[in-house]
């Protein structure tokens, strides 16, 4: 049995498929019989690439530890991301033989700073800026089209202060069967 200990892009022998976003490909065939996973492969290769292009050292995916003294230790005025993926409900697109599922559903990026800093820097806006309205992200043949970005309503938590940046998306799959 194996299990994803990093972000979900890596498999158990550590590699990556076919992940456009994240200018990524190796050559391994399309599995789009696996949606819920695809998408957030592409999720989080395009998160990742983000925190490298912004030089935010400090990410966070879904269902992993994060030892927040540790940070703080070495940087006071630490800034961290966490990426989550929010599905909704999956949607029958068309019946039939050929027929299709839509899902919709939201990828939630967390940005934390430091409190009386992080609610008007501009590191929100240049978050939301790499994932633009119409973008398609391609993850194992499954391509996910990005609705709108839109801004959280920020908030204290401790002593930090976090503003969540909401990405709207959408994607249209073979039904299974």
């Amino acid at each position: 049995m194996s299990v994803d200990y990093n972000l979900i892009t890596e498999s158990s022998t550590g590699d990556i498929y076919n992940i456009d976003a994240g200018s990524i490909t190796q050559g391994v065939a399309p599995d789009t019989t696996k949606p819920f996973r695809n998408i957030r492969i592409g999720f989080e290769s395009l998160f990742n690439t983000m925190c490298t292009n912004l030089s935010i050292t400090h990410k966070i995916y879904e269902n992993t530890d994060f030892d927040l003294s540790e940070v703080l230790k070495t940087n006071l005025n630490a800034e961290w991301v966490v990426g989550t993926l929010l599905p909704a409900d999956t949607s029958t697109a068309s019946l039939g033989t050929s027929g299709t599922e839509k899902h919709d559903g939201l990828f939630q990026i967390d940005y934390y700073s430091k409190t009386g800093v992080g609610g008007f820097t501009d590191r929100i806006d240049s978050i939301a800026n790499y994932f633009s309205r119409g973008m398609q992200i391609t993850a194992n043949g499954t391509v996910v089209r990005i609705l709108n970005v839109s801004l959280g309503v920020g908030r204290r938590d401790g002593a930090f202060f976090v503003r969540n940046i909401d990405v709207s998306y959408y994607a249209v799959t073979p039904a299974r069967s």
